[in-house]
């Protein structure tokens, strides 16, 4: 059995020891103290009953049975004293143990909220420093847009200058040769409307930019305007020399002409209407059409037809 114990007299179990392995030892040694309790009331009322009878008692004397009994009676007093003894103290050391660690848990527990608290606090300052770099993100993202918006128009911009270039330089070179100057002049200006020219005159209509886009189209278109009518673009023509070239072009060129020019109404649209009834081999003008123009008016007023043009649709 020596090989089974694993504590000797240097290494004593303890009762704490004892009561981890076997917890059923607390609840037996109370059972054990209320069991001596009534064993020596047992004791005591016998003993009351016979000192009642004068012969037993002094039978009792003489036998030893008195002194027994009372030894009995000791023993058994000093037993549950003791077993009582030992349950106390082992409470009371686990009292002590629980008031310590209740001592240590309410010590950990301050320093955990101690530290929640702190944990809190920076929290609060993460969250206001969180919110001041939003609003600089926010106040960025506002700059960053207003020179994305800038940036994109001056593309824009610069887009529809390239445009206008390109198509004065294809009217100079005579690709609309074929027209006649007021057909082609028409023909260009329309060209730039459903082209980067007209969707910027549009988007930013009323700016100083398109104000500045529709001068150097003026220019351009009256540069080239001096070149067909020989440099004279003065000279007053009756409506019919201006349209009847028209007339006399291939039927598919009338066509596409009049099609081009299909939105033109008499009333906002006088001169580019009179261009479509004349594809069309249609005759009559409007009541307050011009009866004789040059072709410095046809180009002021085909523009400024075309910038009513731009300022409808923009409206819708």
């Amino acid at each position: 059995m020596r090989e089974f114990n694993q504590n000797d007299g240097d290494n004593p179990i303890t009762l704490d020891e004892l009561r981890k392995l076997h917890p059923q030892l607390t609840e037996k040694a109370i059972v054990d103290y209320v069991n001596g309790l009534e064993v020596l009331d047992d004791h005591l009322r016998f003993r009351d009953q016979t000192n009642d009878k004068f012969l037993t008692r002094i039978w009792d004397n003489i036998t030893g049975r008195t002194a027994q009994r009372q030894q009995i009676i000791d023993r058994s007093i000093t037993t549950n004293i003791k077993i009582v003894s030992i349950w106390l103290e082992d409470i009371q050391l686990y009292q002590a143990k629980s008031d310590i660690a209740t001592a240590h848990l309410a010590r950990k527990l301050k320093e955990t909220r101690q530290g929640v608290m702190l944990l809190q606090e920076q929290h609060k300052k993460q969250a206001e420093n969180v919110q001041k770099i939003k609003q600089r993100l926010e106040q960025f993202e506002i700059q960053v847009d207003k020179r994305w918006t800038k940036l994109e128009s001056e593309v824009q911009y610069l887009s529809a200058k390239a445009h206008l270039d390109q198509v004065s330089t294809k009217w100079q070179a005579r690709q609309l040769k074929k027209y006649p100057p007021l057909a082609g002049l028409y023909l260009m200006i329309d060209e730039l409307y459903w082209g980067n020219f007209g969707i910027y005159c549009r988007k930013e209509f009323g700016t100083s930019e398109v104000h500045q886009l529709m001068e150097q189209l003026g220019d351009k278109a009256l540069i080239l305007m001096k070149t067909d009518l020989k440099g004279d673009v003065s000279q007053l023509m009756f409506p019919e020399e201006w349209l009847s070239p028209i007339q006399n072009l291939p039927e598919e060129s009338r066509e596409a002409l009049s099609y081009l020019s299909n939105w033109a109404d008499s009333q906002n649209a006088p001169v580019t209407w009179a261009i479509k009834n004349a594809a069309l081999l249609e005759s009559g003008f409007p009541d307050d059409f011009p009866r004789v123009f040059s072709g410095e008016y046809a180009i002021n007023h085909l523009m400024y037809e075309n910038k009513k043009r731009i300022q409808r649709n923009n409206d819708y």
